[in-house]
């Protein structure tokens, strides 16, 4: 789906497509593509296609857009959206989601080596880089249990454990839990990998 860029996404805009404004809506979706399809991608691109995710879920916006209650909470909704989406995706297909670390940013989270080349541009270099960085990520999250792994990917998205909590119908207490889980995990695993794991951020959430 391409949708050229049309503004800022206002609340006034949002409360016009749950009324109805067509015009609105399109607004609404270029507005989620700026962010769903990377984290559809971060989430379930090893299991699921993430295009197709994507497609299903704006459906369910299309359709069910009109029960969005507060304009504010447009993200967060549709982020729901794309959960059970993918969890009837994933019922169908009878497998366990397991992440796939397919970009930069998360990689980097994860670890803090290999430096990332200068250049944004695409060079041998560069491709050798995303290569490695991707394969360190791999390693280093291939073991840890499905829910700590989701809330790890999520709070790397930005979404509080709050929000984390509300998504996943699991007490906050459980969340900050996965979330420690998942940082220690991260850890000791990018120190046995000769890495320095970069895990403060999680740190500062856990506990808020």
């Amino acid at each position: 789906m391409q949708l050229v860029p049309l503004g800022p996404l206002t609340p006034a805009i949002t409360q016009a497509a749950i009324a109805g404004d067509r015009g609105a809506l399109r607004h609404v979706f270029a507005h989620l593509m700026e962010w769903l399809p990377a984290a559809a991608r971060r989430l379930y691109g090893n299991n699921l296609d993430p295009e197709e995710l994507c497609q299903d879920t704006f459906t369910v916006v299309v359709r069910r857009i009109d029960s969005l209650g507060e304009a504010a909470k447009l993200d967060y909704w549709v982020m729901g959206i794309l959960r059970r989406v993918a969890a009837d995706h994933l019922k169908k297909e009878r497998r366990r989601p397991r992440v796939l670390v397919a970009d930069i940013e998360l990689a980097s989270a994860l670890s803090q080596e290999p430096p990332m080349p200068g250049s944004e541009r695409r060079s041998p270099e560069t491709d050798a880089w995303r290569k490695q960085a991707v394969a360190i990520g791999e390693r280093i999250l291939v073991d840890l249990d499905p829910d700590a792994r989701e809330a790890f990917i999520l709070h790397l998205e930005g979404w509080s454990q709050t929000e984390i909590a509300g998504m996943t119908d699991s007490p906050r207490g459980t969340v900050a839990s996965r979330l420690r889980r998942a940082n220690r995990h991260v850890r000791e695993a990018s120190l046995a990998l000769g890495l320095r794991a970069d895990s403060d951020t999680i740190e500062e959430e856990v506990g808020r």
